[in-house]
């Protein structure tokens, strides 16, 4: 079993983060900014920090981290900080944007632990009219983004190419579907292929983790 030592800053966070790992029945253990990281043991250990930490703080973490080559799951609420993080360690890392869904820490921590095929977390941006993957901008034309919206009403459920014509464009004839191929393509070359499944008979699915 692979145990998670979790270095944060707010209650909250690394509450909700410890209970949806618990949940995956890992064994996590909750350090304070000052705890001393233990020893390496045989089990696969990652650890959590918090982005927010001071670097004072930080500094004798990572020189422990980087010695034994821990994965390591960033925390923050910066998106311009994800690729300064992931730069910032030379070992195994991801970035988890805050705040952040139970089933996205999940998905990110089995990634790094080989469990998984990584997958960026997806949010879009309304105001500005763009997907943000990682806290990575990703333009999209307006045709792109009806239907990623679309398709974000019901995430990991299949939807019919039908009812992603009428959400996204408001078609009604049927002998429309090919244009949500057309998109769904576009869209798959933009926000990575595994992003979104085609459901057998039925039209599509978008994965969000």
């Amino acid at each position: 079993m692979a145990r998670i030592l979790i270095y944060g800053i707010e209650e909250g966070v690394t509450r909700k983060l410890a209970q949806a790992l618990l949940k995956e029945d890992f064994d996590v253990q909750i350090c304070d900014a000052f705890s001393k990281m233990p020893a390496p043991i045989v089990e696969l250990t990652l650890v959590v920090m918090d982005a927010r930490l001071k670097w004072s703080v930080c500094r004798p973490l990572f020189h422990e981290m980087q010695s034994v080559g821990y994965p390591v799951l960033f925390l923050t609420a910066d998106k311009e900080m994800t690729s300064h993080l992931r730069a910032l360690y030379s070992g195994p890392s991801d970035v988890l944007m805050l705040p952040f869904a139970p089933k996205t820490a999940v998905a990110k921590t089995l990634s790094l632990l080989g469990h998984t095929e990584p997958m960026r977390e997806l949010t879009i941006d309304e105001a500005e009219r763009v997907a943000v993957l990682d806290g990575e901008r990703v333009e999209l034309t307006a045709q792109e983004f009806a239907l990623l919206l679309a398709l974000m009403e019901n995430p990991d459920m299949p939807i019919s190419r039908e009812q992603l014509l009428r959400k996204a464009w408001g078609y009604q004839s049927m002998g429309e579907t090919r244009t949500v191929d057309v998109h769904v393509q576009r869209l798959r070359k933009k926000l990575g292929v595994e992003r979104i499944e085609t459901v057998y008979k039925c039209g599509y699915r978008l994965k969000m983790a």
